[in-house]
């Protein structure tokens, strides 16, 4: 497609924001939004994270023992791992929580021994990091041999902070977190991509020509320590 045809088609797009125009063809506005409802025919959210979580404590034989859920006080998935002694740690406690949480910082933990967890787990947590390379080097440190560790966080969305939005991540740079560990998954998840998330918790995102946030990219890895 010449400068000037994309040129126009920009314009036009501007001008009609009812279709979009590309180098192939013309979308009507019914058919971006059968697209955009595609996310919700997918396997949920969490289903997804927990499948790679159990397919990695699979691949390393780690059936139970102890885990340790990082940023878990408000959405612990305790239940969801129920061969495990659960152990949560935050930056704040919880008062009236389903679970006792101790306080700390993932990137320095010096009054937690080695080797202390056979299961290190993080939902939306890494983004929240200061530090990431400090929190790997510490989850490295307390995993036990043949343990595994899974996290779950964000390549593309929006900014969100709770109480600070720091991080963004490929599947790589996960990967090159955890420089002591055998990988055995690091992949981009983009089962919801074009979710239109608007804006949840009095973090408001404006909507876009198509009516909403159209990017929204998940990242997981999970390694063992061999």
């Amino acid at each position: 497609m010449s400068f000037k045809r994309r040129l126009r088609a920009a314009v036009q797009g501007f001008r009609n924001p009812n279709r979009v125009v590309t180098s192939s063809a013309v979308n009507t506005l019914e058919q971006i939004k059968a697209s955009r409802l595609a996310w919700q025919e997918a396997v949920p959210r969490w289903e997804r994270i927990q499948s790679v979580a159990e397919a990695a404590l699979g691949e390393g034989g780690c059936s139970g023992g102890t885990m340790l859920e990082i940023g878990g006080r408000l959405n612990p998935r305790k239940a969801d791992f129920p061969s495990f002694t659960y152990h949560a740690l935050d930056l704040q406690d919880a008062p009236g929580a389903e679970v006792e949480v101790a306080v700390g910082n993932i990137t320095h933990c010096p009054h937690i021994p080695d080797e202390s967890y056979d299961f290190i787990f993080s939902l939306d947590v890494f983004e929240h990091i200061d530090k990431p390379w400090l929190a790997a080097q510490e989850i490295q440190r307390l995993l036990k041999p043949g343990g595994v560790t899974m996290h779950s966080t964000l390549f593309a969305w929006r900014y969100h902070p709770c109480p600070i939005d720091y991080w963004r991540y490929s599947a790589e740079g996960l990967k090159s977190l955890f420089d002591r560990l055998d990988c055995v998954h690091a992949e981009f998840d983009h089962s919801e991509r074009r979710r239109d998330l608007r804006g949840r918790d009095g973090n408001l995102v404006e909507g876009d020509a198509l009516g909403g946030w159209r990017e929204n990219v998940r990242v997981n890895y999970a390694g063992i320590k061999r």
